[in-house]
């Protein structure tokens, strides 16, 4: 008879270790692998050549997390847009705060420059449109909240810094004295007439966070930085500068941003004054604002810059844009040759390259800029293709392991049809755990991204919920088994329940060695799929719901009792019944 009770220890034991000892540990590993992504692309690129400039400043307007649809409401961005080039711009990922604006300064993509999520600010060690001006001999500026400084500590002449006030998500009249003082500190700063200025306003992504996108706070936090716009225009004279006004990122309607919702991921970007040209434009990717603006102020590219160059929209002569663009491509190469060495599977030829520069030479301006757009294209065609194919290369080597981390399952499978125990009712109550948890997760509108994660000090706060909605389903599918085992011995409920919490952990686990095998659990060289990573990690947060460890509460073992009290109670209420029935 022994054999016959051994699930009843091997499951939950299992699943209490695991929640005591191993999921609380993969999530910490993998949530400070994506923290203190270390890229490996740091510092290895080298400065090209410079050119004439077009415009002698450029002031860069980031308003923090201002919405495309809200930005459109705006009168005095409308009256820049309406004298300007008007287009839309996609963010990368994860969409937030640092890593935006680490993109804006440095045209390098969130993998490439390592500053991944809003914690852990450090100081980029790449190239950047202030370290460009500065070569050659241009004066750089920014005003706006400390974690600019942090990120481009060194890099830019003045910082006029006004600290981030407490709790600002839901304290707006901090937030506005704030905004009140990077804009006075604008207008001081550009009477000192800097070729570079870059000026941030905080109002938008406070008030969005706080309280959503359409409320009151939210209008009026738009309101505000339209009418500073305003104020700071009436300084600026657009004969002489050029002005690019943008966002880091976009945010989710009820406040959020970080994944890649399109709401989130699409911002707008205007561009006025000298050398602009009036229009509306197809769309451009954040990376593309540090070379464009090196181009109008005639400085070198920056180095690690992976970003297109938007001649579209600027009044150049043919000449100078066939020389920058030939400019272009051989700092794309140069980049991109130092990315393929860090993957390391393969190198790239450039034949492209080498007819871009002899059509310069030739005289040939069309020919140049035709020659240096497909070497751009073919260069990171390949190198994509080189990120891909080590993937898969490390994917490979990881099968071994995937198959082992599922031999356990397979295992139990086996000795289960071996005993002939029932699947039915296991595998019913499984499927009622998925149906409860996901019409919780999705009937509070989530989803997996993580634009849900709408405030950084409640992060944990949100996955225990998440924790407790697995709690939930775990309660109501134990509760569904004891109405389903009615007239069966006790035994086989407990049996039947710790069968039904195997299957529900062994999807999960499926589900997280299938990450495991495509994205592994920390990184070093790449980040992740966004959408696949965060699946996993309320896949994970599930399994650490059979045994939860503050305070420690072994649900897994509560789950049998759930399951004889309703399998009682049905029972009752079915002699009840029939009695009521034989006496009418």
């Amino acid at each position: 008879m022994l054999k016959h009770y051994l699930p009843l220890a091997i499951v939950p034991i299992a699943l209490i270790l695991w929640g005591l000892l191993g999921a609380t540990q993969l999530t910490s590993a993998s949530f400070f692998s994506l923290v203190d992504y270390h890229s490996p692309y740091f510092g290895r690129g080298t400065a090209g050549t410079s050119g004439d400039p077009l415009t002698p400043q450029v002031v860069i307007i980031v308003a923090d997390g201002l919405r495309l649809d809200e930005s459109q409401k705006m009168d005095n961005l409308n009256a820049l847009r309406a004298r300007g080039a008007d287009r839309g711009m996609r963010v990368g990922l994860p969409s937030l705060s640092l890593p935006g604006w680490s993109v804006i300064g440095t045209g390098a993509w969130q993998e490439q420059h390592g500053q991944s999520t809003n914690f852990n600010a450090r100081t980029l060690a790449l190239d950047s449109i202030f370290l460009a001006a500065k070569r050659k001999g241009l004066a750089t500026a920014l005003t706006g909240s400390p974690g600019w400084e942090v990120l481009f500590k060194g890099h830019v002449d003045i910082f006029r810094i006004e600290p981030d006030p407490k709790d600002a998500h839901h304290h707006l009249d901090e937030v506005r004295l704030q905004d009140d003082a990077i804009e006075a500190d604008a207008l001081s700063l550009l009477k000192s007439n800097p070729n570079l200025l870059l000026i941030h306003f905080t109002a938008p992504d406070n008030a969005y966070h706080g309280y959503g996108v359409f409320s009151p706070e939210g209008q009026r936090a738009r309101q505000d930085v339209d009418a500073r716009l305003g104020r700071l225009l009436q300084n600026i004279n657009l004969e002489r500068s050029t002005v690019f006004f943008t966002a880091d990122h976009g945010h989710i309607d009820r406040g959020g941003h970080g994944g890649p919702d399109e709401e989130v991921r699409t911002v707008e970007f205007v561009a006025a004054g000298r050398a602009i040209r009036p229009g509306k434009y197809g769309g451009a990717q954040q990376a593309d604002i540090a070379p464009t603006t090196a181009v109008l102020l005639g400085t070198s590219l920056p180095a690690d810059s992976q970003g297109d160059i938007l001649s579209d929209m600027l009044d150049m002569p043919l000449r100078m844009q066939s020389e920058r663009a030939l400019a272009w491509a051989q700092q794309i190469v140069a980049r991109y040759t130092e990315i393929a060495s860090v993957i390391g599977i393969g190198t790239i030829d450039h034949p492209k390259l080498a007819e871009a520069e002899a059509a310069f030479k030739s005289g040939n301006d069309s020919a140049t800029i035709a020659a240096a757009q497909s070497e751009v294209s073919s260069t990171r065609e390949s190198v994509l293709a080189f990120r891909e194919g080590r993937l898969q290369q490390e994917r490979l080597t990881r099968t071994p392991l995937f198959l082992l981390y599922l031999l356990p399952l397979a295992l139990y499978i086996w000795f289960v049809r071996r005993m002939q125990w029932e699947f039915r009712r296991p595998l019913i109550g499984a499927v009622v755990y998925f149906i409860i948890y996901f019409a919780l997760f999705f009937g509070q509108g989530y989803s997996f991204t993580l634009s849900m994660l709408n405030e950084d000090t409640q992060i944990l706060t949100w996955f225990a919920a998440r924790t407790v909605d697995a709690i939930i389903a775990l309660g109501g599918s134990a509760l569904l088994l004891g109405v389903l085992s009615r007239g069966e011995y006790r035994v086989w409920t407990v049996l039947n329940t710790f069968n039904m919490a195997f299957f529900i952990a062994a999807i999960l686990w499926f589900q997280i060695c299938i990450f495991f095998w495509l994205y592994d659990f920390t990184w070093a060289w790449y980040l992740p799929d966004q959408v696949f990573g965060f699946k996993y990690y309320i896949d994970v947060l599930q399994t650490g719901a059979f045994m939860v460890k503050s305070p420690p509460v072994p649900t897994i073992l509560l789950m049998p009792l759930l399951a004889l009290g309703a399998k009682w109670l049905t029972e009752r209420a079915t002699r009840l019944f029939s009695r009521v029935s034989v006496s009418i």
